[in-house]
């Protein structure tokens, strides 16, 4: 019974970084974000430097997860 819902939420966990992978390349499409200041300025920034390291993260986090299923899946049951 443990053996089936941690496999269930892995495969959950995965299922959410792709979700995440998703957002992250929206915006990483965005060419700037612009923030309206309470002195009438306006601020604008890149978001890509952050999208990438967004998407680096959320890539080793689907790769750990995965490697991590396949071994309790492909590991013999005691």
């Amino acid at each position: 019974m443990r053996y089936k819902l941690v496999i269930a939420l892995l495969v959950l966990l995965i299922c959410l970084n792709l979700t995440g992978l998703y957002f992250i390349y929206e915006l990483y499409t965005y060419d700037e974000i612009l923030a309206y200041m309470p002195d009438n300025s306006i601020r604008s920034d890149s978001p890509r430097s952050l999208a990438i390291l967004l998407y680096i993260t959320i890539l080793t986090n689907i790769l750990y997860i995965y490697i991590n299923l396949m071994a309790r899946l492909f590991t013999p049951a005691n």
